[in-house]
């Protein structure tokens, strides 16, 4: 009987310690960082806007490492900034020379993309955050800001859209009016005799009032020196400014819709075309997000339209069994968590005073 009770507490501790270890290997698995060879560099920003731990960080597209710590540069006689620690996977090499580029797609996602260096030899990253050597960092332009900026250029551009269509409407009225020319030419004909006439009448009048001309003319010339006076050399001087003023805006406006030029192209490509700019890459995401989703609903649906309620997800949704199943899993996980820490707990206090007294074991054993 002795034996046998021994055999079942040693039993009984191997399986314990199988499932102490089990839970040790998961824990450690959720926490893949502590199993890898790191190395730290530290990279200084003027500002990071949406900088976090966690924020991932490429290199060609390929994901090499993550931020583990964001701090304030406060160095004497150093300007103002912030100071980025990166933890990178020590089989990825960077080269001297190489910049982190701090990047924001349009829906607010940060990223962090090592750009290749100029050197040859590689980068011997810290062991710790603070022995980190320390490279350049740079701010990708907002691409929210683009938008913005594009979008004005594209409300100037719509004004003068619409003005060059009332041109081409009024162009379009004077060619509509030339099948009238041979009925103006004739009527032009007759009017020139008519006025032949009337010159004749008007020089007759102006014989007989010739007296109240001199005076007529004399007021005439004294408006004119009004107006001389007003025009002076400082308005004048205003009118020019003002002109050369509007010449600028008008220039600074057709700049700005040359810099827009390879986003319009982006816009107006094919879709097989690669963005080259970062509003063309974040309409090529929207598409990617969009067609996602019609694809997801596409699933969700049959084939008259509506809703499938034969699909797993959609049994998940409107059946109220699987949600009454899935509580049920969970009261059990919890029971079962809590079941497991006391099981922790007495295991515990078992090690300890094992720790403590080795010999305990056998002796109880032997005692019965």
């Amino acid at each position: 009987m002795n034996e046998r009770l021994m055999q079942f507490r040693i039993g009984m501790f191997v399986i314990v310690a199988g499932l102490v270890l089990t839970m040790m290997i998961v824990w450690f698995g959720e926490s893949p960082s502590l199993l890898r060879d790191q190395g730290y560099i530290k990279v200084k920003y003027a500002e990071a806007p949406g900088v976090l731990e966690g924020v991932p960080v490429r290199k060609s597209g390929i994901r090499i490492g993550e931020v583990v710590a964001i701090a304030f540069d406060e160095q004497p006689n150093q300007p103002e900034g912030v100071v980025v620690t990166l933890a990178l996977e020590r089989r990825y090499n960077v080269r001297k020379g190489s910049s982190a580029r701090l990047t924001r797609s349009l829906i607010g996602d940060v990223a962090i993309d090592m750009l290749p260096g100029t050197g040859t030899e590689p980068i011997e990253p810290g062991k710790t955050p603070r022995d980190a050597p320390f490279i350049d960092g740079e701010v990708a332009p907002d691409p929210s800001r683009a938008l913005a900026a594009a979008t004005k250029a594209f409300e100037s551009a719509g004004d003068t859209l619409a003005s060059i269509k009332a041109a081409g409407d009024g162009l379009a009225k004077v060619t509509k009016s030339a099948d009238n020319l041979d009925k103006l030419l004739t009527q032009w004909n007759g009017t020139g005799q008519d006025v032949s006439g009337a010159a004749q009448a008007i020089r007759r009048f102006i014989d007989a009032n010739e007296g109240d001309f001199k005076p007529a003319v004399a007021s005439l010339r004294q408006v004119a020196a009004k107006l001389d006076k007003t025009l002076d050399d400082e308005t004048q001087e205003a009118l020019r400014s003002g002109i050369k003023r509007f010449s600028e805006a008008v220039a600074r406006i057709d700049a700005g819709i040359a810099d827009l030029q390879p986003a319009l192209k982006d816009l107006g490509s094919d879709v097989k075309h690669p963005p080259t700019t970062d509003i063309g890459q974040a309409i090529r995401r929207f598409n990617l997000i969009a067609s996602d989703l019609e694809l997801l609903t596409s699933k969700l649906r049959g084939v008259d339209g509506r809703l499938n309620t034969d699909g797993t997800l959609q049994k998940l949704i409107v059946k109220s069994e699987l949600h009454d199943n899935l509580n049920q899993m969970a009261i059990s996980a919890n029971r079962a968590l809590i079941q497991l820490k006391a099981v922790l707990s007495s295991l515990r206090e078992f090690a300890d005073k094992l720790a403590s007294d080795p010999t305990a074991l056998t002796r109880g054993a032997l005692r019965q």
